[in-house]
């Protein structure tokens, strides 16, 4: 496999590594990786660096990327986390002027996965999108499994904090409320935004895959919740769904790292094979 830098967008103020095979086949997609928060183009415990390697002993070509003022991208005057998917669009202009590729997949974790969905907006060479523990929309059964869980929570003896001084139910709520893996970047778009964006997104046939981790079981709290909460997903064969409940959304054990990594690398796999045939 090959890696090598690139400074892409405007002024050459973006960077990023692409990562490809030997031999790069050019009628396959490439795969966009963009920033995880604040963290650089390695991503959280290095996992952008590790899928990027999976993906070019699979035969497909990656680019990692600095979202402009993060990492080594520079500050682009007058933009804001809002125009994240204008970086997007600068990779994907990037690779399309090196003809290694046919079509891009873009897996975005957290605020990453806002990135992601931004780009599928309104870029249509998008063909695939991954969002890790991406937007969350509640349902009635979701309100009530909640409620249950806390209930429960509450029937137990507060645990003992910090020099023994007890947490109360409230208390331990509010300090949960501010660990760093309930801290959202983005808020979600409004229901019918997000409708309006999933029926275009089936119009163009893109191929959908959405995996929740343990980090947001409180709120993504049963494995059919995104199709009660916007029906139209019901039977769209792009569509798949996956809970990982062991894992945090940063994939700081190996073992659940590496099975992250099998399952995006067999998903895109997946996605350029009915591609291919398609055409």
């Amino acid at each position: 496999m090959n890696e090598r830098a690139i400074s892409f967008g405007e002024s050459g103020a973006l960077f990023g590594i692409i990562g490809s095979p030997d031999v790069p086949d050019p009628q396959r997609p490439a795969v966009l990786i963009p920033n995880t928060g604040v963290i650089h183009r390695v991503g959280p415990s290095r996992m952008h660096v590790e899928l990027a390697r999976a993906l070019a002993n699979a035969g497909l070509v990656s680019l990692r990327l600095d979202n402009a003022g993060l990492g080594d991208s520079e500050i682009v005057p007058g933009r804001s986390d809002a125009d994240s998917a204008l970086d997007l669009c600068a990779a994907m202009d990037a690779l399309d002027a090196r003809n290694i590729s046919t079509g891009t997949i873009i897996i975005g974790s957290h605020s990453g996965a806002h990135d992601a969905h931004e780009a599928a907006r309104v870029d249509p060479r998008l063909i695939g999108a991954v969002f890790l523990d991406g937007y969350i929309h509640s349902t009635p059964r979701a309100w009530l499994n909640r409620t249950m869980a806390r209930l429960t929570e509450r029937s137990r003896h507060p645990p003992p904090g910090p020099l023994g001084i007890s947490l109360t139910p409230k208390s331990g709520s509010a300090l949960h409320d501010v660990l760093p893996s309930e801290i959202h970047y983005h808020d979600a778009p409004s229901h019918e935004r997000m409708e309006a964006d999933l029926v275009e997104f089936i119009r163009r046939q893109l191929s959908l895959l959405y995996v929740y981790t343990g980090d947001v079981e409180h709120q993504y709290t049963y494995a059919a919740q995104l199709i009660d909460a916007f029906p139209i997903l019901r039977g769209y064969r792009h569509l798949t769904i996956r809970q990982i409940p062991e894992a945090d959304h940063h994939f700081i054990r190996r073992a659940t790292r590496e099975a992250l990594i099998d399952m995006l690398v067999d998903w895109v796999l997946g996605v350029a094979a009915r591609r291919q045939t398609s055409v």
